[in-house]
């Protein structure tokens, strides 16, 4: 197929920012195609296609980089944590953030109406947690706010909704070989109505404080955008990443019956070494989200 052709697993792995461009192309192609074949109600679409199109690529490099395992550990016996994963994890998070760029810039640069359309599902489940209140894509009243919880609550209601992304990443990864990209994929897109909303109401505030707009307003606006939700984003995206390479590893070595060679032991507790850095690093998001953020954004 001529999407999954664009660029080889070899070269993606060696070369993981053209998964960057990649995830760009994929995100846009499929908000084109779904808003065509679907026009009332593309938001869940946009994310199905965005997913198909990366799937035959992701699902090759993770069967190569099991592959790679079962080579390594021919020769030195153990694997370790995390360098041997390195490529494939920047292929997953470059083509997530390219996916996330793509989806901020059709939030920001294309009318009201029509993000509320492409992003409807999106919003209503930023809505679910926050409340029909705290989320408001109506023009000059674009609202971010939450209900007000202890920060023990924010830090149990975030934890648990974090763990619950990860196992859904690590089920999907081992049922469909790279299924985890469905997760990301919707998170990226989740992330940024968040993200896409919050700049444009910094913009709001900016041209009616100065009565200025231009490439200044954008830049305050961009930077405040990323620092509320990339402080503690960063460390649960990455575990993320890590619970999709841990199970599309162990997919891809059933599928082959690796499981009846010894190595294949040694496979899985390296992809349960993987998931424990996993649980650290989204314990760790969530002590920022509840203790480092609101103190920088205020």
């Amino acid at each position: 197929m001529v999407l999954e052709s664009i660029v080889s697993p070899i070269g993606v792995r060696k070369n993981p920012k053209s998964a960057f461009l990649l995830g760009v192309i994929y995100a846009a192609i499929a908000i084109i195609l779904a808003y065509f074949i679907f026009p009332s109600d593309p938001s869940i679409s946009i994310i199905f296609l965005t997913t198909l199109a990366a799937l035959p690529l992701l699902i090759d490099v993770l069967i190569a980089e099991e592959e790679e395992g079962m080579d390594f550990l021919k020769k030195f016996k153990k694997m370790p944590l995390i360098k041997t994963h390195l490529d494939v994890f920047m292929v997953f998070a470059y083509m997530f953030f390219g996916f996330l760029v793509c989806f901020i810039v059709v939030y920001i640069f294309m009318p009201m109406d029509t993000v509320t359309l492409f992003f409807s599902k999106q919003i209503q489940t930023i809505q679910s947690i926050l409340g029909p209140s705290g989320f408001s894509t109506t023009t000059g009243n674009m609202v971010i706010q939450g209900a007000a919880f202890s920060a023990e609550e924010s830090l149990r209601i975030i934890m648990v909704n974090n763990f619950k992304v990860l196992l859904f990443s690590l089920l999907f990864s081992f049922l469909y070989g790279a299924g985890a990209i469905f997760v990301l994929a919707w998170n990226s897109s989740v992330l940024a109505v968040a993200m896409g909303n919050f700049i444009k109401r910094e913009l709001a505030a900016f041209g009616e404080l100065t009565g200025l707009g231009g490439v200044g307003a954008y830049f305050k606006a961009g930077s405040l955008g990323v620092a509320r939700y990339m402080i503690h984003g960063l460390p649960e995206i990455g575990a993320y990443f890590l619970g999709a390479i841990a199970g599309g590893i162990i997919s891809a070595a059933v599928v082959k019956s690796d499981y009846n060679d010894p190595r294949f032991y040694e496979i899985v507790l390296d992809s349960f070494d993987l998931i424990a850095l996993a649980a650290l690093l989204l314990i760790i998001g969530a002590l920022l989200e509840v203790g480092v953020t609101p103190l920088i954004i205020r």
